[in-house]
């Protein structure tokens, strides 16, 4: 069962630990957590939990990064808190799931992430292993030769 968040209302996004080099995500940091997420079609991208009541609002709004990235600081986020991004675009406007989050709660279909700490998350891929080579399947395409001048006139 994840944490309630215990973040003061008036704590708010900070540019503060952020880089072009931030992780993606969700990171913890001794003092806080960095969220970065990449939307470029955004006009705004909010952190909502229950920190805020799940609302997006200013103190939440993460800045616009190159790239099409967003990203912000958000002060005394400790491991457990739950968090999704509110994405507000052209016509459409909701809540998100973070690509990479390292864990999700139980609530499906619209499970929240957890933030979790990446040196003491139990990491689920010990068992992966790269496919034999008589099992991967390697094809070979020339966009240029297939979508090229007179395709039209060309015979196959």
């Amino acid at each position: 069962m994840p944490t309630v968040a215990t973040v003061p209302t008036q704590t708010r996004i900070t540019q503060e630990h952020i880089s072009n080099d931030t992780p993606m995500g969700a990171n913890l940091l001794a003092n806080g957590a960095t969220f970065r997420v990449w939307a470029p079609g955004a006009e705004k991208v909010y952190v909502i939990g229950d920190f805020n009541g799940w609302a997006p609002s200013d103190p939440w709004l993460l800045l616009t990064r190159p790239g099409g990235y967003w990203a912000g600081f958000l002060p005394d986020v400790k491991d457990g808190d739950v968090y999704k991004f509110w994405v507000q675009g052209t016509g459409t406007s909701g809540p998100k799931r973070d690509p990479y989050a390292r864990e999700l709660d139980d609530t499906w279909p619209n499970p929240k992430c957890i933030v979790r700490a990446s040196d003491t998350y139990t990491w689920q891929d010990s068992g992966w292993h790269t496919p034999a080579f008589n099992d991967l399947i390697v094809y070979q395409f020339h966009v240029g030769t297939f979508y090229g001048p007179n395709r039209e006139q060309r015979v196959a």
